[in-house]
């Protein structure tokens, strides 16, 4: 079961959160945001760009999750051996869940013409991978608050998700759908265009502008 948020109660909830810099208003995406999202897949070569302009809008990196308090951290280091590209978490009346994310090239695709994973399909896992390791041997500093020295993701555990995000649909093989579905299960880890990530923000615009109408 998920919670809402009345305004008052959200600023109460907010005064005093530990990571209230990070937390993030997902209803207030905007159309404009999604124009810049995807300018920014048309022009870039790398992930570089999707980076800054995640960090700078990180509403659109949370339009599939699905509880009421959702944060996002970039570049979270996990002590002085990782740094995830971000991690994002929402807060449930149950806890909290968190997302390792891994952002690749938006202009590679998933599997070589020979169905193999690509190199940088198997270096994000690894690092997915990576991260959970350190979390097994870290847990403790990992969930404590900050005030009490340590990185303040509360509830997370070495079975957190991962996602990751490279390549457009355009470039997708319907062939490879199967083993990549069967990888996420697997893995645990989501493998997804940033394609993915845009339809989700297209969509949450046009239900956020029928809400306005409606009222």
């Amino acid at each position: 079961m998920t919670f809402t948020f009345r305004t008052a109660s959200l600023d109460d909830y907010l005064r005093t959160h530990p990571l209230r810099e990070f937390f993030v208003r997902h209803l207030g995406i905007t159309a404009k945001q999604v124009r810049k999202f995807q300018d920014c897949l048309a022009t870039s070569i790398d992930e570089r760009p999707l980076q800054t302009l995640f960090e700078a809008n990180p509403t659109l990196l949370v339009q599939h999750l699905h509880g009421s308090g959702r944060f996002v951290l970039p570049k979270k280091c996990l002590g002085s051996e990782f740094v995830p590209d971000f991690v994002i978490g929402e807060h449930h009346s149950f806890g909290y869940d968190w997302e390792l994310v891994e952002l690749e090239s938006p202009t590679i695709p998933f599997f070589t013409k020979a169905g193999n994973p690509r190199a940088q399909l198997t270096h994000a896992i690894r690092q997915v991978q990576d991260w959970r390791a350190w979390l097994q041997r870290n847990q403790n500093y990992a969930s404590r608050t900050r005030g009490e020295s340590g990185l303040g993701l509360t509830d997370i555990t070495a079975n957190a998700p991962g996602l990751i995000i490279m390549g457009r649909r355009s470039l997708l093989d319907a062939g490879t759908n199967d083993r990549r579905r069967q990888m996420t299960t697997d893995l645990k880890i989501e493998i997804h265009t940033y394609d993915y990530l845009l339809e989700r923000a297209q969509v949450a615009v046009v239900a956020a502008q029928n809400v306005g109408r409606a009222t």
